[in-house]
């Protein structure tokens, strides 16, 4: 008996050495750990501020056309192109905003952006309204290339329903980013004979390399979807 007491008292005493060990290991990893998460955090945050364009808001959700949409307050749905259109467009030199007050409907052409002498016909992603429209890109139209997802916003819709919220938002919108990213650079490579300068993946095509059918191609593919 005195023999299982003291086996049983060993055992505790290893399982208590044990578990005070693993909890100093736990802190002082914590600790090595803490810096180097604060020092990723940093430079997130420096590199969101390096990068004007933004980051598509957590309630934005994007549409088959490459047009992002994100709720406002007063119930409006702000529009503007994601960032592949972005990257397709080679520039935005003006911008043809839809009148406040007009009713669309799903895949009507109701904005045109101008990158010199091409145009990409901007489709409502959603029926509705169109509340109000985003005038400081009469004034600086590169917005609509250079901050997509913040001043590039292109006009705002009232939605007709709650279709929009169908659209994907959050994971799976990054997820549908990823996937179209991948192939665009696909449909470059493989249906307009152009690759990547490093043999890697070309993310976007390069305008200058693209004639005039080569970018309705992209266009018609990518930006012209309801």
């Amino acid at each position: 008996m005195t023999t299982v007491i003291e086996i049983l008292e060993a055992l505790g005493t290893f399982i208590v050495g044990s578990a005070g060990r693993f909890g100093l290991f736990f802190l002082a990893g914590l600790a090595l750990a803490l810096p180097a998460l604060l020092a990723a955090l940093t430079w997130h945050a420096l590199e969101r501020r390096r990068n004007p364009r933004g980051e598509l808001g957590l309630e934005a959700r994007v549409a088959p056309n490459h047009t992002w949409l994100e709720p406002r307050r007063d119930g409006t749905l702000a529009v503007g192109l994601d960032e592949i259109a972005a990257s397709i467009l080679p520039s935005a030199t003006a911008v043809e905003l839809p009148r406040p007050g007009m009713l669309v409907h799903r895949g009507d052409p109701i904005a045109v952006v101008h990158a010199g002498r091409r145009t990409v016909r901007v489709a409502a992603p959603v029926d509705g309204t169109v509340a109000r429209v985003n005038r400081r890109l009469g004034r600086s139209p590169a917005l609509v290339k250079a901050e997509p997802y913040r001043r590039g916003w292109i006009f705002a819709i009232a939605p007709e329903g709650e279709g929009w919220r169908k659209l994907p938002a959050g994971l799976r919108a990054d997820t549908f980013i990823l996937a179209e990213r991948r192939r665009l650079a696909r449909f470059v490579e493989e249906e307009l004979g152009l690759a990547a300068a490093d043999g890697g993946e070309l993310i976007a095509p390069a305008p200058a390399l693209l004639g005039e059918e080569g970018w309705n191609k992209v266009v018609a593919a990518f930006l012209h979807a309801a």
